[in-house]
């Protein structure tokens, strides 16, 4: 079944939408094998979801960049970064707000961690996510290509950890390369990093334009 894509405008996210876009990335990762590896119980696991995905969106709007929809059904949350740099005070935020999970919760950000690339300044995907009833209509592309045009203007790289061979798959599309693949541990799903080098013919036409 084809599904008509529809037509979005993209802006900043604001600190009005904190607690719509934390339900949103709450909605959209909700079910996944990183969910289950995390917390087993669905219903324990969208309690702690709900102010976890809030420290990131707030460490977005903050330190980062926060696109969105216009009408919240999607949203992505880019981090410009040379090295790791999580939110302030995260690990106090993050006991706060996953309690008794807590270390799954630490042992996801060592693995991820482990395999960032380090030493070049690049634009991290930190979550892109489309509510549920919105998915394959177009949401996820058209975040994409909005801050890609960005990152091709200025000539800077963007990496991402995709969790689910869809996602894998989507990221592809759109320029990106796969890093190999990881797993969390104690047999925890996959994780596909990828990275996407700036267009050329972008970056290339941006330079012709400044000399002229």
């Amino acid at each position: 079944m084809t599904t008509t894509p529809v037509r979005l405008t993209i802006r900043r996210a604001q600190a009005a939408d904190i607690e719509q876009l934390s339900t949103l990335l709450t909605d959209a990762f909700l079910i996944s094998p990183v969910g289950d590896w995390l917390i087993p119980d669905v219903g324990v696991r969208r309690k702690v979801y709900l102010p976890y995905f809030e420290i990131f969106v707030r460490h977005g709007l903050d330190h980062g960049i926060v696109d969105v929809t216009d009408d919240l059904t999607g949203v992505a949350i880019w981090q410009p970064r040379t090295d790791s740099a999580p939110p302030d005070d995260y690990d106090e935020r993050l006991a706060g707000a996953t309690g008794w999970w807590v270390e799954q919760f630490r042992a996801l950000d060592h693995t991820l961690d482990q395999h960032h690339p380090r030493g070049v300044f690049h634009h991290y995907l930190a979550f892109l996510g489309v509510l549920p009833g919105e998915q394959s209509r177009g949401v996820g592309s058209a975040l994409l290509r909005h801050h890609h045009a960005v990152l091709d203007a200025e000539g800077v790289p963007a990496y991402l950890e995709a969790s689910l061979a869809r996602s894998r798959d989507l990221y592809l599309r759109h320029a990106y390369q796969q890093r190999g693949v990881f797993h969390l541990p104690d047999d925890g799903p996959p994780l596909w990093p990828m990275w996407r080098n700036p267009s050329v013919h972008q970056v290339s036409a941006q330079k012709n334009d400044s000399r002229s």
